[in-house]
């Protein structure tokens, strides 16, 4: 008879643990095609994500929870974000890659007082951003649909916060990722401004592109995560300003500080992207 029970029992939360991954697993809510990209965006749970097609399979390229579409998931996002601690001014930002939007969303939410401007390239990225994934225009948030380097060649707006994010896979984009991109970047800073550029550790251009981003910059500060780091670059020495931070941003702000890089991940003997 115990036996028996037991035999009932574990059919049961099988079939409990079958109905739960059912649940879960990824709804389909748009499929897209554009020029630039196959995307798609699917439900999982409370948490939507955009995917971009990478050969035979689509990689994640932002992921929001539905609850808290401002709400930073990951912990490249939450580095990226630490940057705002290093600017003398917050007055202006500039996101280059909008995804679904995350950084974006995170800054307007986090600094009332800060105007965000989003580069993407491609129109149909920013148009998933306003139908799925909580991300919208108003006076403080504007997009602009362009190339980047095109954008900042025409264009003499200047910024107090720069954020380099746009990726094509695991790697930059040739034209965004060169010592001459990064001077064009630094003519946009205010004084005091910072650039916080994106890097994957696993690419096997890391070192060059660490070594592009220092032939411009003297003071860089990184933090090491998960197969990746967030560097933050400046003209000027830098110095977190820890009073930005609030309990509003979701998470601890230690955790990541600890992160901070104490020796060069990278060979710094490498040859520099050059146009």
């Amino acid at each position: 008879m115990r036996k028996s029970l037991l035999g009932w029992f574990a059919i049961f939360f099988l079939w409990i643990g079958a109905g739960v991954a059912w649940a879960q697993r990824e709804k389909v809510l748009a499929l897209r095609h554009s020029p630039f990209n196959d995307l798609k965006v699917v439900q999982e749970g409370y948490e939507r994500v955009l995917k971009v097609r990478q050969g035979k399979v689509y990689v994640e390229e932002s992921r929001c929870d539905v609850r808290r579409p401002a709400h930073l998931l990951h912990q490249y996002s939450r580095l990226q974000l630490l940057g705002s601690l290093y600017p003398r001014n917050l007055g202006r930002g500039l996101v280059v890659g909008l995804g679904g939007g995350s950084l974006s969303k995170a800054l307007l939410a986090q600094f009332p007082e800060l105007q965000v401007d989003s580069i993407e390239l491609d129109p149909e990225i920013v148009k998933l951003a306003h139908e799925f994934f909580g991300y919208h225009e108003s006076e403080r948030c504007h997009s602009i649909v362009s190339d980047a380097r095109e954008y900042l060649e025409k264009n003499d707006s200047t910024y107090d916060l720069i954020v380099l994010d746009a990726f094509d896979g695991l790697e930059i984009p040739s034209p965004l990722r060169t010592v001459q991109f990064y001077g064009l970047v630094k003519k946009h800073l205010n004084p005091g401004g910072v650039v916080v550029s994106n890097l994957h550790c696993r690419s096997g251009n890391y070192d060059r592109d660490r070594v592009s981003l220092a032939r411009q910059f003297k003071h860089i500060v990184a933090y090491q995560g998960t197969g990746l780091a967030v560097v933050v670059a400046a003209p000027q020495e830098l110095r977190a300003d820890r009073s930005r931070w609030s309990s509003n941003w979701g998470f601890p702000l230690e955790p990541l500080l600890h992160l901070e890089e104490k020796t060069a991940h990278f060979d710094s003997t490498v040859r520099p992207f050059e146009d």
